[in-house]
Formats: structure tokens, sequence, C-alpha cells
């Protein structure tokens, strides 16, 4: 697992920081609460980049381990992953080097 960026939370549903770990691209993204869900699986919200693009989605999800929730993301645009890839897969953690508890860190799995 490795830290591909970095988001700090701005309200419920909504996140801002900045993803520079992955090869391909570098950019500031928001997470942004999705007001359409047509099931009870559907993601909660989705991963805008900074000029308006939706590059992925994200929900909660619930620990098995620690009952605790976490925010998980889907990176699927293809100018990202390239056509035809599979998504990239992160999770919202805690920001070690970081003293604010609304950072989390994007660590990808």
């Amino acid at each position: 697992m490795s830290t591909i960026g970095y988001v700090k939370q701005t309200g419920d549903n909504r996140f801002e920081g900045v993803i520079n770990g992955l090869l391909t691209w570098r950019g500031k993204i928001s997470l942004q609460p999705l007001s359409d869900a047509v099931s009870e699986n559907a993601p909660e919200m989705e991963v805008v980049a900074e000029n308006g693009a939706r590059i992925g989605t994200a929900r909660y999800r619930t620990s098995s381990k620690s009952g605790e929730r976490y925010v998980n993301i889907a990176i699927k645009h293809p100018q990202i992953i390239g056509s035809g890839a599979r998504p990239i897969f992160a999770n919202l953690g805690p920001a070690n080097d970081q003293a604010d508890p609304d950072a989390y860190a994007v660590i990808a799995n």
C-alpha cells in the first residue's frame, strides 16, 4: 500500500485535496456527495478533478475487523488508468504526518 495523495474533510460527504502519487496523473480532487443514488449499494460520492471531470466514485464501508467506517475510492477515468484497465482502488486513512484530525491520506490498495 502506498500513499498517493491527501484530502481534508470539508463537510458531510465532502473532501478536498490532491492526488500526486500516480505516474500518469497529478492534480487537485474533490469528493462530492451524489444525490441520485439508485440503490443501497450505490456510491455516496463522486471523485471530481479540478477541471470538473468526474474521475471516479467513493463510498463508505465498514471494517469487518474494527467495525469503523472508512471511505473507499475507485478511480476509473480512462485518461488516468488507461483504456480497458482496472480501476485504482484506495481508502482514506489517518494521515500520520498531519496533526489535523480532518486530514486523511489516500492509500492505494
